[in-house]
């Protein structure tokens, strides 16, 4: 009996350890790439991959092996792992690239996010393209801003278990040309939801069909466009469609027509008045012109400058407009007396940011992907280099301090340039800043942190930091001098914080419209003017009640607003004829509205 009871006791003790070995045998091994020399936000991607993925790998029991050496790119390597993931790079050198081809085609299965599928006239990997479904990279919308996506396949393991629509949070969105769903072999799981257009405060996507998940079903393989920024895994509703996607790897009919998705790139200071000359200037990006409007009579003239103009400033001192022509990395400059351009300066590529510092007579240009800031001498026309590895996204100027402000979207640091000696000194404020105002009266700066919602305030003498609690994504500010008011327009609430600038404490949020980017003030009257853009109106709110007592009707896409306090009219720029809408706010709150296709003349 007790030699009974002793092999009973063998038999499950080798049958618990059997269980026991099965049990730590993981489902399937995965590697991660990355890289920590890329862009910074897809490297706080990474940083966040790398704190999700290990989590669930415990709860779905696979291994979660990662790297950061791409020449682990190689077949004995991959030999070990059933899915790669790429988190925010790809392989660069030829071996490493025939080496994941081979992976790929024997059998193994690839996750990629966001960057990962950039390509280009310059990537020279003509496979890759074909393995992602044909697609090369077009444009993208900027800066990263939360999207309504919308499901196509609820029948794929992958969206099983997400609904049919769903907010995913701050990314950049990729436009492909052509569309990977024109593939007869490409499946397309989740698509940008129309709803969202125009998405983008800067580049914008404007219409069409965009998918932001698929898959080629002539290989294992998933692509998902999120992936940019700190946000990407705040959402457990998108959490579980990137978690299942990896287990759908792990485990082993043509669409009808749609147009393809169209994008274009819009600067908040499109239009831009003259106080001196109540003139009005706007660009019209596509047909290479600025529409000259009369504020006492609406009579416009047509200027033509250099192609894809994008933003505007004005110095009315000089009474010269500056113009930034982003098709042929130019400066327009025109004379105000004349509305005739006088020279036309090379500033470097695509400058989108223009500011003028009326003291000093400089104008200052920033350019996308620039490393520096172009200035020009506005007595000579002359150019010089402000300073390298500076970019901006936004730039003010605070002309009663002589100082100029830059930020930039993936940069902490607030440069603070003293225009009288051309000293500059970074305030630490915080990532992700998007739009930037003044307040010369107090001294004061106030930035949007799209990122954190908040708005940052540096006190003009000390440059002491203080941070405001606004809604979602505050993407545009606007300041009312004579009152010390300051409104922030949030994004993603559909919402306007209005802040006593005295003591920087929240007097109301007034609810507006979808998509708000651009607002404007009317210090005279006491109105503030927001766009709506994916609603096509302006929003009129009285700044004594904070009431909203009319909703304009606008061209498509409304995104940039100038104000001319002299005529008491608010101009309003547009993405899509008619490009330029004026509303007399003599009229409020039965405003009389007029709209001009930008280079009309009637």
């Amino acid at each position: 009996m007790r030699k009974r009871f002793f092999v009973y006791l063998l038999f499950f003790a080798v049958l618990q350890s059997t269980h026991q070995a099965a049990a730590q045998e993981p489902r399937f091994k995965v590697l991660a790439f990355y890289s920590t020399k890329v862009e910074p936000d897809h490297v706080l991607f990474a940083e966040g991959a790398l704190k999700f993925f290990p989590e669930i790998a415990k709860t779905d029991h696979f291994a979660f092996d990662t790297t950061t050496d791409w020449n682990d790119m190689n077949d004995a390597n991959l030999a070990k792992y059933q899915i790669v993931v790429w988190l925010n790079d790809q392989p660069a050198k030829p071996d490493q690239r025939r080496a994941f081809q081979k992976y790929i085609e024997s059998g193994g299965a690839w996750l990629g996010f966001h960057v990962t599928a950039y390509n280009d006239k310059d990537t020279n990997w003509p496979w890759f393209v074909d393995f992602l479904g044909g697609g090369v990279f077009e444009s993208n919308s900027w800066p990263p801003l939360p999207a309504t996506l919308t499901v196509d396949d609820k029948s794929s393991q992958v969206t099983a278990h997400v609904p049919q629509s769903f907010l995913s949070p701050d990314n950049e969105w990729y436009i492909w040309n052509p569309s990977p769903r024109l593939n007869k072999n490409v499946k397309v799981l989740v698509s940008l939801d129309p709803s969202n257009y125009p998405i983008g405060l800067k580049d914008v996507l404007k219409s069409g069909d965009l998918p932001v998940v698929w898959t080629n079903v002539k290989y294992r393989m998933l692509y998902m466009n999120m992936g940019h920024g700190d946000k990407i895994f705040t959402s457990p509703t998108q959490n579980k469609l990137i978690e299942d996607g990896l287990l759908w790897l792990g485990n082993k009919s043509a669409a009808a027509e749609v147009p393809p998705a169209s994008g274009a790139r819009i600067s908040l200071h499109g239009v831009a008045v003259n106080p001196i000359t109540n003139k009005v200037y706007a660009v019209n990006t596509s047909d290479g012109t600025v529409t000259v409007m009369s504020g006492s009579t609406n009579a416009t003239t047509t200027v033509r400058v250099g192609p894809e103009p994008m933003a505007i400033a004005v110095n009315s001192v000089t009474n010269k407009i500056y113009v930034a022509n982003s098709g042929d990395d130019s400066t327009s400059v025109i004379d105000g007396s004349t509305d005739a351009v006088t020279a036309t300066v090379k500033v470097g590529t695509l400058p989108y940011v223009v500011a003028v510092n009326p003291i000093t007579n400089k104008i200052y240009i920033s350019r996308t992907f620039g490393n520096a800031i172009t200035v020009i001498d506005g007595a000579t026309n002359a150019t010089s280099t402000l300073q390298s590895g500076l970019q901006a996204d936004a730039i003010a100027v605070n002309a009663k301090a002589n100082k100029v402000y830059f930020t930039n979207y993936e940069n902490k640091n607030v440069t603070v340039l003293d225009g009288a000696t051309n000293g500059t000194t970074a305030v630490p404020a915080e990532v992700h800043i998007w739009a930037i105002a003044v307040n010369p009266a107090t001294n004061t700066t106030y930035l949007a942190g799209a990122g954190s919602s908040n708005l940052i305030v540096i006190d003009g003498v000390s440059n002491a930091v203080s941070t405001i609690k606004t809604g979602q994504v505050p993407c545009a500010i606007a300041v009312d001098e004579v009152r010390n008011r300051v409104y922030a327009v949030n994004y993603a609430s559909k919402s306007v914080t209005v802040i006593d600038g005295a003591n920087h404490s929240i007097i109301a949020t007034v609810m507006v419209g979808s998509g708000p980017q651009a607002i404007a003030v009317n210090s005279v009257t006491n109105t503030i003017y927001v766009a709506n853009t994916r609603d096509n109106n302006v929003m009129v709110i009285d700044g004594a009640t904070h009431a909203v007592v009319m909703t304009i009707r606008t061209g498509n896409g409304p995104y940039a607003i100038a104000i001319d306090e002299v005529n008491n009219r608010a101009y309003v720029s547009s993405m899509d004829k008619p490009n330029l809408t004026v509303i007399d706010g003599r009229q409020v709150p039965t405003a009389a509205v007029s709209q001009r296709a930008i280079g009309d003349n009637r």
